[in-house]
């Protein structure tokens, strides 16, 4: 079977996956395919995919991260997986091949004063302040991704019990607590949502769907108006896992809320201590501090 065959048949079975997901995989697969030309299945060498991922570029040489490597590694790792699964391969070819090394980097998140400035700026300087304070407080409340935010329907929200009902991006569903100001800000939403046949959540001036860009390119806009040097939605959504964390928050409980599907992630990206934290720590643990009679006088 040719490989081109296969990787249509492999996205035929993704069919449950998020069309973002699907795109992603298309991209990375319709790229290996244009890279080794469409040969059979059994023709495919390990030192094929080897040389792949050792000559990937950008279009301008440019190297492409350690992050989008792995990305890469990932989706063929995938796709190469479901081939043996389907007995189109005897094994997976990218697990002789080194996977990139992601350096590990401290979970960002907001200061107390740049959330002030981020809700100052949603209330006094965008066109459309309930629907946007409402969207920002699920991200910085609740931890919901921007996917998660888009895919909202009317009747996902319960103010009544104060719980959203997430579809997250495995596909699972997950109840989430409401905050009482998140719950007030949804509340002043709803009062002024346009009327509109479309079920989901939140939508345009015009009653269409937010798009998933849309919100993107809001939370652009906001980054200039609020004058914060990074502002993402995803930012959003690490600046609550690590208040969660720093205020006393459960990490399995937080893995929960946030849909990861191992305590492991979670603690990888949100256990780590705030200097000022560590430097305290430190001051009162150090062994040298701990033992003074072993210093001359």
């Amino acid at each position: 079977m040719k490989l081109s065959t296969c990787i249509k048949y492999y996205l035929d079975d993704c069919y449950a996956l998020s069309e973002r997901t699907k795109n992603l995989y298309a991209w990375h697969l319709g790229r290996f395919l244009d890279a080794v030309s469409d040969q059979g299945m059994a023709s495919l060498k390990v030192q094929t995919v080897r040389h792949y991922m050792a000559h990937l570029r950008r279009e301008d040489g440019e190297d492409y991260s350690k992050a989008f490597l792995d990305q890469v590694w990932r989706t063929l790792h995938t796709f190469f997986s479901w081939c043996v699964a389907e007995e189109l391969l005897e094994k997976n070819l990218i697990e002789r091949v080194r996977r990139p090394r992601v350096p590990k980097k401290k979970s960002p998140r907001l200061s107390a004063e740049q959330i002030a400035r981020l809700l100052d700026a949603v209330v006094t300087r965008t066109g459309d302040p309930e629907r946007n304070l409402a969207m920002v407080y699920l991200m910085l409340d609740s931890g919901l991704r921007r996917g998660e935010v888009i895919g909202l329907k009317m009747s996902d929200i319960q103010l009544d019990m104060g719980l959203v009902r997430v579809l997250g991006k495995d596909q699972e569903t997950r109840d989430i607590p409401l905050g009482e100001r998140t719950c007030e800000a949804l509340k002043a939403y709803l009062a002024v949502r346009p009327h509109t046949s479309w079920k989901g959540l939140f939508v345009t001036a015009d009653g269409k769907q937010l798009s998933y860009d849309g919100l993107g390119s809001l939370m652009y806009r906001l980054k200039k108006r609020a004058d914060i040097p990074a502002l993402h939605c995803h930012l959003l959504r690490h600046t609550f896992g690590n208040l969660y964390i720093r205020n006393g928050g459960s990490l399995r409980r937080l893995k929960e809320v946030m849909g990861h599907e191992d305590v492991t992630t979670t603690s990888e990206i949100y256990l780590n201590p705030e200097w000022e934290e560590l430097v305290r720590e430190h001051k009162r643990v150090s062994p040298l501090n701990n033992m003074p009679e072993i210093f001359p006088s």
